[in-house]
């Protein structure tokens, strides 16, 4: 009961700097989403030490890990539009397809040069232009 009850205060936390972020994109008028200003001060709260990282792993380790199910509604709201399938269908599978293509050819690179930074012992498995 105890651990369940501070999951909930740490995703309670997340959801106040995601509140924050939002009142900061509508009184300022960027063309950022709140939520995305929420996290990045998150993100700068935790980096600096104003925030522990124990009042908050817990809980976004929760939300990660149930994250699907947050898409559930979108995807069944985007089956309204097949016609888009029918239409623009190749283009959006190749912007899909490339975009993560790229994603995790980047992810790979940045985590070969942070392990070599730590002096880590790396496999090469990517070309030498990408590096």
């Amino acid at each position: 009961m105890k651990k369940g009850l501070m999951i909930l205060f740490q995703i309670g936390v997340i959801i106040v700097f995601t509140w924050i972020g939002k009142y900061i994109a509508s009184l300022l008028h960027v063309p950022i989403p709140g939520s995305i200003i929420g996290m990045i001060l998150l993100f700068f709260g935790l980096h600096s030490g104003l925030i522990k990282l124990n009042w908050v792993q817990a809980g976004a380790a929760l939300i990660i890990s149930e994250m699907m199910l947050f898409f559930i509604p979108a995807v069944v709201g985007f089956m309204q539009y097949s016609w888009i399938f029918g239409i623009k269908g190749l283009s959006i599978l190749f912007i899909v397809v490339s975009g993560t293509a790229l994603m995790m050819i980047a992810t790979g690179v940045i985590s070969e040069r942070i392990q070599e930074r730590k002096g880590g012992e790396v496999r090469r498995w990517l070309p030498r232009f990408f590096m």
